[in-house]
């Protein structure tokens, strides 16, 4: 087990940015300068983001859900695990 899993929160946009930080730690999960995305014409500029509530594992530049099921338990690396002082 390595990197630190994260609780995706909802996706913010403001004019051309849009970010996704973790709904308990505020670490950045996803950050995208929208007028910077190269698209064809008439497609949907709109980046993929993380489902708000899911897990999502970091680990340097690598980032994955995390599977789990409803109820289970945190994993040991979670974020919401750490000292509450550290995520201040």
């Amino acid at each position: 087990m390595s990197g630190i899993v994260h609780i995706a929160g909802p996706d913010i946009r403001v004019g051309a940015r849009l970010r996704q930080r973790c709904a308990w730690c505020g670490a950045l999960l996803l950050d995208y300068a929208l007028d910077r995305i190269a698209v064809p014409d008439g497609q949907d500029l709109t980046p993929t983001t993380w489902p708000a509530g899911d897990l999502i594992a970091v680990d340097g530049y690598a980032s994955w859900i995390e599977p789990h099921s409803d109820g289970e338990q945190l994993p040991a690396n979670a974020c919401a695990t750490l000292d509450a002082e550290v995520t201040r």
